[in-house]
């Protein structure tokens, strides 16, 4: 059995990566059925065969790279320092610098990569290397480059490479779920669910969530900044003394669904814990929930800008404990409700369940 076994099924891994990653359009084309995969790293190689299946059929994506060469004929510009420097006049040669229209950019090369991390990957399965090894053939003349955070800033997309969206998203989670040793080079694969990875699919996933299935001539759903609320006087009254912080740190919220007809905000944070509750600090036979996960979300709610009803939330999945309805601290200012997410349910009721805490929290304001 393989190390990285999933607490969660893996075809609803599945529809939440689709979600996450915006890729709602292979949703029904990948079949992803309970017995086919056991772990995230055989899940995630066969999207990303299913991508490079597709990405072969249109077409690969071409940059122009600056090349330079010794050259017979004049081919884009002359460099003349290089041609002295190389003797190139003696040979009869120039030395060239040009633009050459070519598939051997950072989009190819990154894929490559991944492919060859993929075939020394021992999770991925016999069948998906079979795949891979096929495509494999169609980048030979591509170089491999890793998808480091360097190489990241250079890509830029658009709706005419829209496929690669989602191959780099493959290969980055892959490579930073990959350790390689010191001692011998090999490749040491991460447990993908024990890692942080887990976190930003959840999140991400109940954010774009909302985003499709609510109506968006009802409703907003963002991840905006929230904004300190400062004194708007200090620099004057304390500058003599002390210098002032405009901004202490950032703060981004993870959704926030605001309902446009009847103005109300729903600021909700997702924490993809082990445990939703923690042992008392003085009393470990008292479970309670974390203070700085309220403080947190309390402290959105208080300095949002919003004009109209507003609270706060923290949903958390399903592991040891399952709240059959939402909870509520009806704190002064901003109320704070629980919610636990049953990961292991049927797709159907998980989704069912997220629009119903939607539905839940707006009556809730209603009351208000």
């Amino acid at each position: 059995m393989s190390v990285h076994k999933s607490p969660i099924p893996i075809k609803n891994i599945f529809y939440m990566l689709c979600y996450a990653w915006n890729i709602l359009a292979i949703k029904d084309d990948i079949k992803v059925g309970e017995d086919d995969f056991d772990d995230a790293y055989n899940l995630l190689g066969r999207i990303f065969t299913y991508g490079i299946g597709k990405l072969i059929r249109a077409g690969f994506h071409r940059s122009y790279i600056s090349q330079g060469e010794d050259l017979s004929t004049l081919r884009g510009k002359i460099n003349m320092q290089e041609s002295v420097t190389k003797f190139s006049s003696l040979h009869k040669k120039l030395y060239c610098n040009y633009d050459d229209y070519s598939t051997n950019d950072v989009f190819n090369q990154i894929l490559k990569f991944t492919i060859e991390r993929l075939l020394r990957n021992p999770n991925i399965s016999a069948i998906t290397k079979t795949n891979l090894k096929k495509q494999r053939m169609f980048f030979v003349g591509i170089d491999e480059t890793a998808p480091t955070k360097e190489n990241r800033k250079k890509l830029v997309f658009n709706r005419n490479n829209v496929i690669y969206q989602m191959l780099i998203r493959v290969a980055i989670m892959l490579y930073d779920n990959t350790i390689v040793n010191d001692e011998d080079g090999s490749n040491v694969f991460k447990d993908f669910f024990r890692d942080g990875q887990m976190e930003k699919v959840y999140e991400q996933f109940i954010l774009n969530f909302y985003a499709v299935n609510l109506d968006p001539k009802i409703y907003k759903v963002h991840a905006p900044k929230i904004n300190w609320k400062m004194e708007k006087d200090a620099e004057f009254r304390f500058g003599d003394l002390v210098d002032i912080i405009e901004n202490p740190s950032d703060r981004r919220s993870d959704i926030v669904v605001e309902n446009k007809v009847t103005q109300k905000q729903l600021i909700i944070d997702a924490k993809y814990y082990q445990e939703t509750l923690v042992q008392g600090y003085r009393d470990s036979t008292i479970e309670r929930f974390r203070r700085n996960h309220i403080d947190q979300v309390r402290g959105y709610v208080i300095d949002s800008e919003f004009i109209g009803k507003k609270l706060g939330a923290l949903i958390y999945p399903t592991v040891r404990h399952d709240f059959k309805r939402p909870r509520m601290a009806p704190l002064i200012q901003a109320p704070i409700f629980f919610k636990t997410l049953n990961l292991n349910d049927e797709w159907r009721k998980i989704e069912e369940d997220l629009v119903l805490f939607i539905d839940t929290l707006e009556i809730v304001l209603d009351r208000m």
